[in-house]
């Protein structure tokens, strides 16, 4: 996803967890948080959950990428507060930067 996101003309910052994305989260603005369900430390279900309730975060777009594909997973996505929800296994490169391109506008 960053070199796609790079190619298309966007700055990606790369987090090795999910404690330390939100660390930068808290110190640098962001136009969109593009996060993993399966991270080291926290999961993506709860960094999106905890961006969702900071004043200053709640309003950023955040895209859970995942390999999760149940009802539940997505379900649970959309309860953390998830602006999209992408599947690996259904991946396109086209709609992938549609949903991107959609969020950081608003």
């Amino acid at each position: 996803e960053q070199s796609i996101l790079e190619s298309a003309g966007h700055a990606v910052d790369v987090a090795r967890s999910g404690e330390e994305a939100l660390e930068k989260a808290r110190t640098c603005p962001y136009s969109l948080f593009l996060v993993d369900v399966e991270m080291p430390g926290m999961d993506g279900f709860e960094f999106i959950s905890q961006t969702r309730a900071d004043p200053v975060l709640r309003d950023t777009p955040a895209v859970l990428v995942t390999s999760r594909n149940s009802p539940e997973d997505r379900i649970r996505g959309a309860h953390a507060g998830a602006s999209a929800y992408i599947v690996k296994s259904e991946f396109d490169q086209a709609h992938f930067l549609h949903t991107i391109e959609q969020l950081v506008r608003c």
